[in-house]
């Protein structure tokens, strides 16, 4: 079996250890026929090693995984570092407004740019380059304080 099928049967195997086995006849139901069950099947099986790109969003979706995790990323790490962050009160607060929103998937890169450039070195010219890039008119960050305006939409995109 290649590598993107154990990589599946490993999300098969993840949902039934959480109490919500899927079948591949699921995987059918829950993306409306747009990917069989026995194109399920062979993809489990390593028949088909080469699934399309809508076929990767819709498992990725289906399972609620990273688009990557398909090329390799480990979503473990990612787990480990949620929990690290949800142990942080002003972390976890920000998760809990955030989803109280649907962001859409430009805001959402929006959003981790931003926070890239807070993380970075502020004295680094790359960093006050890559702020122009965002879009921003200007980033501060002072203790807590962080404000930002993002010109292509007219709006406050964070304020605390």
């Amino acid at each position: 079996m290649n590598d993107f099928g154990n990589r599946l049967n490993r999300l098969f195997e993840r949902a039934r250890a959480r109490g919500q086995p899927l079948t591949n006849e699921d995987i059918e139901r829950l993306t409306n026929g747009r990917i069989r069950a026995n194109h399920v099947w062979r993809l489990r099986q390593g028949r088909n090693h080469n699934p399309g790109l809508d076929t990767l969003q819709l498992l990725a979706g289906v399972f609620g995984v990273a688009l990557d995790y398909f090329g390799g990323h480990d979503d473990e790490g990612d787990e480990e570092a949620i929990r690290r962050a949800l142990a942080q009160p002003d972390l976890r607060a920000l998760v809990v407004r955030l989803g109280t929103v649907q962001i859409s998937p430009r805001d959402a890169v929006r959003l981790l740019k931003i926070v890239d450039v807070l993380l970075a070195d502020a004295d680094d010219p790359d960093v006050a380059a890559s702020s122009n890039d965002l879009g921003l008119n200007h980033i501060t960050s002072e203790s807590a304080e962080v404000s930002c305006y993002v010109r292509s939409t007219d709006r406050w995109a964070a304020e605390s």
